[in-house]
């Protein structure tokens, strides 16, 4: 009896984390939501950019040059972290990665589907625009896919196994 109760604990727990772990969007959705977003301009009113190109210089916009040049001395990576929180939060809400919008749309076709990768692409980008580095936009994808694939595959290696069993079928 107590290890019933010990498992279905575990279990419960388990359950409650996967459940909060954000799951993949689909490449394309038929929700009407997203379907009516995905063709505004603006939304909530705020501007949302067209593509990666409009959305560095709404970025640019945004933001000061004396903002911005602390930028250049730091890597990618480090500005992708440390402002995830912040700017990368900003773009995240404002441009409604998580619902749909015609931003986060373009960014689908590209291949990132969770709003946390294509949070990171733009601080990547925005970081090479500001550094005046090529942008390398498609390999920036890959590398993220890759980054995404692995984490996954991470997450679902480290899953306990419950329970296993072996059926036999009997042979009619």
């Amino acid at each position: 009896m107590r290890s019933f109760i010990i498992t279905f604990v575990l279990i419960s727990i388990y359950g409650q984390s996967m459940g909060q772990a954000k799951k993949p969007l689909p490449p394309t959705t038929k929700d009407s939501t997203y379907q009516a977003n995905i063709k505004k301009s603006n939304l909530y009113g705020v501007y949302i950019p067209r593509d990666t190109e409009d959305a560095l210089e709404k970025l640019m916009e945004l933001t000061t040059e004396q903002a911005r040049l602390p930028m250049i001395k730091i890597s990618e990576d480090t500005i992708a972290r440390k402002l995830h929180f912040g700017l990368g939060r900003w773009m995240e809400y404002n441009w409604n990665f998580e619902e749909g919008s015609r931003f986060s749309h373009h960014l689908r076709q590209k291949g990132l589907t969770y709003p946390e990768d294509m949070t990171r692409f733009m601080l990547i980008v925005f970081h090479r625009h500001v550094s005046k580095k090529p942008l390398k936009e498609d390999d920036l994808v890959k590398t993220i896919l890759e980054e995404r694939k692995k984490k996954v595959a991470k997450q679902t290696s480290d899953m306990p196994v419950i329970k296993e069993e072996t059926i036999q079928h009997k042979k009619p």
